[in-house]
């Protein structure tokens, strides 16, 4: 547990100085916003774009490192949509679609590349980036196509493809994890003054992300949205991370380190796009923040047993 809190430490003294200088007036709400603005439209595609331009990738990849992931992802999602129909009765389905979503999209960028870099070392760059290529895409679809069904009766299939086009027009992350995917195979590789640029920007990435974080959470008021929070938290944080582990090692038995390396993604807290879509379609707004929050604050404990169990894999 002393390896796995040395990695931890730093991240969460990172993310309180983010939370202090907020609650000090050092950053006001729209600063927070800017942090975030710069880390997902600059400096992570930036990172994602360069790492996964240069990742040599294996001649054979085999489908299960997907199916390990996104397989247990999509059950607990859907666990935890029709769990919240009985649990909360008498609200909406596009609330219970956020509650699902909320249960299976971790905080990949902001968190999770952070912890599991610094974890894993660069070697767990393969298995991350690989996993994060389709990770926005899959879930953003998902999400979108149940959002839609839940608050359009009118809805027809040739709605989708155009609203899915305008949803990911302005994700960059997912674009440039794209681009680095083509790039890669092209085989060109990176100019060395391109790739000082994108390294340059890049580093930027993970600090400036732990700072948001933290900003973040000094203007979410979790008030009565308590207990559907914790709701979250319990998929989020303890059923999908178990799913993860014991299809990556026990079904699909891939290497420890990707074992690892996907069950500690599984583990982060719930992703800022939970709030995001929240907003969009107004539905469970205040829940969906409020489960940032309390898993935020609860993966400090979480992330840090699990880092424990593969102390062994730590490059500390």
């Amino acid at each position: 547990m002393p390896i796995a809190f040395s990695v931890v430490a730093p991240i969460i003294a990172i993310i309180a100085l983010g939370y202090m200088a907020a609650r000090r007036d050092v950053f006001s709400q729209d600063h927070v916003a800017t942090l975030n603005r710069f880390v997902f439209v600059l400096a992570a595609p930036a990172l994602l774009f360069r790492n996964v331009a240069l990742t040599e990738f294996p001649e054979t990849l085999s489908i299960g490192l997907w199916l390990a992931y996104y397989a247990p992802m999509l059950v607990i999602m859907a666990l935890a949509f029709i769990a919240a129909r009985f649990v909360f009765g008498g609200r909406a389905s596009s609330e219970y679609v956020i509650f699902g979503f909320g249960a299976g999209f971790s905080n990949t960028v902001m968190l999770g590349i952070p912890i599991i870099l610094t974890a894993f070392g660069p070697d767990a760059g393969l298995p991350l980036f690989l996993i994060l290529a389709f990770h926005g895409l899959l879930v953003f679809t998902v999400a979108l196509i149940c959002l839609e069904a839940a608050t359009n009766a009118d809805l027809r299939l040739a709605d989708l493809p155009p609203k899915l086009v305008v949803a990911m027009r302005d994700q960059a992350v997912v674009m440039a994890l794209a681009a680095g995917v083509i790039w890669n195979f092209t085989g060109l590789g990176l100019a060395l003054p391109v790739d000082r640029f994108l390294e340059l920007l890049g580093s930027a990435a993970i600090p400036v992300a732990l700072i948001a974080v933290g900003g973040r959470l000094a203007f979410i008021k979790i008030g009565d949205n308590l207990w559907p929070s914790l709701y979250i938290g319990v998929f989020k944080l303890a059923l999908l991370p178990l799913g993860v582990y014991a299809s990556a090692h026990y079904l699909f038995a891939l290497p420890p380190l990707y074992v690892a390396t996907l069950t500690l993604l599984s583990a982060m807290p719930t992703g800022v796009f939970a709030a995001v879509f929240a907003g969009q379609y107004q539905t469970a707004e205040d829940e969906a923040s409020s489960a940032i929050t309390v898993t935020t604050v609860l993966s400090a404990l979480t992330v840090s047993l699990w880092l424990g169990f593969f102390s062994p894999l730590l490059q500390v």
